[in-house]
């Protein structure tokens, strides 16, 4: 049988709750020419029954079962490395891809080789299923050099603080994927990936509405209740870090840290290396409150996921985040 062109990842912990309706909205796509890997952190619930019956039924899809819970992040990473096809795809076991997903965003990466990833808008939805609202991520990067595509999109996401990072979940090629750290141990690690990404190749945004992002109490930022808890659920033998003001400020320093030291791994051409520095550096100076912030959420102002729930909802059948967005 010959390598598919899509290669998905699902990592799953316990996920019996919403594990049947993500599989089949991928089985349900007009566009098939994927395989399904699954990855299973050790559940203890009914998910490895719901995998393995899926497996049995298609031949499409491998499923791996883990000895013991790794993290997050090496769940994510592993199925990375299994992939056979020249494009990827993450699945989360709570979010649905609704119909024609796939055909659009592969069309997508098909007309255009200097793409590295391809989106869909988003339409939010709660934990029954109902939607909240619809999320525009606003990055769209068709910029032609590195550090015009590094600087848009950490303004539009990084300084605005957009949140729910949905482009980690579109299709992406996998080689200069793999060139990068992948998912890493600390928290907002999936907005530094996409940021390594940005300096590999350009974003497509596409404008139709077609995933669905599930947002509920048992997602890992609101069931965890600590930075360094997260940091655990990240990769069960990460250590605890840095001990002083072990919160947002430390994390961003991490952050900030690890897009210098990218900018040196991905960067091929020094002239364009060095353009990148410079522009991340401009960046900084320029709009310290990236920083400031997050001083002001180490101190305690933080919006509960109630309270950002009840916003979401406020804005039902309208765009969550714009672009315009701050």
């Amino acid at each position: 049988m010959p390598d598919p062109k899509l290669s998905i990842g699902l990592p799953v912990y316990n996920g019996e709750n919403y594990l049947e309706e993500c599989v089949r909205s991928m089985l349900d796509q007009s566009w098939g020419d994927f395989e399904l890997i699954i990855s299973d952190n050790a559940s203890s619930d009914r998910t490895e029954e719901i995998c393995r019956g899926f497996a049995a039924q298609d031949p499409r899809i491998r499923y791996i079962r883990q000895d013991r819970n790794l993290g997050a992040a090496p769940n994510y990473n592993l199925l990375v490395e299994r992939a056979r096809a020249p494009c990827f795809k993450w699945a989360a076991h709570d979010d649905n891809l609704l119909p024609g997903f796939l055909a659009a965003t592969m069309a997508a990466m098909e007309a255009d080789a200097g793409a590295i990833l391809a989106y869909p808008m988003t339409s939010v939805i709660d934990g029954e299923g109902e939607e909240i609202g619809l999320f525009d991520d606003g990055l769209a990067l068709p910029d032609a050099t590195a550090h015009e595509r590094l600087v848009r999109y950490l303004r539009q996401n990084f300084t605005r603080r957009r949140g729910l990072c949905n482009p980690i979940f579109g299709i992406i090629r996998t080689e200069p994927l793999r060139r990068t750290r992948l998912i890493q141990d600390f928290l907002a690690s999936d907005l530094i990936l996409l940021a390594h990404l940005a300096l590999l190749g350009r974003f497509v945004a596409l404008p139709d509405v077609l995933f669905e992002r599930r947002v509920h109490p048992g997602i890992s930022t609101a069931a965890q209740a600590s930075h360094a808890d997260r940091r655990k659920w990240f990769n069960t033998s990460a250590r605890g870090g840095v001990k002083f003001f072990d919160n947002e400020v430390s994390l961003r320093v991490t952050h900030i840290r690890n897009l210098y030291q990218a900018i040196g791994e991905l960067v091929d051409d020094p002239a364009e290396r060095a353009a990148c520095r410079r522009a991340l550096t401009t960046l900084l100076l320029r709009d310290p409150k990236w920083l400031y912030t997050d001083v002001k959420y180490s101190l305690g102002f933080r919006p509960s996921w109630s309270d950002s729930a009840r916003k979401i909802a406020r804005n039902r059948r309208t765009p969550v985040a714009t672009a315009g967005d701050s």
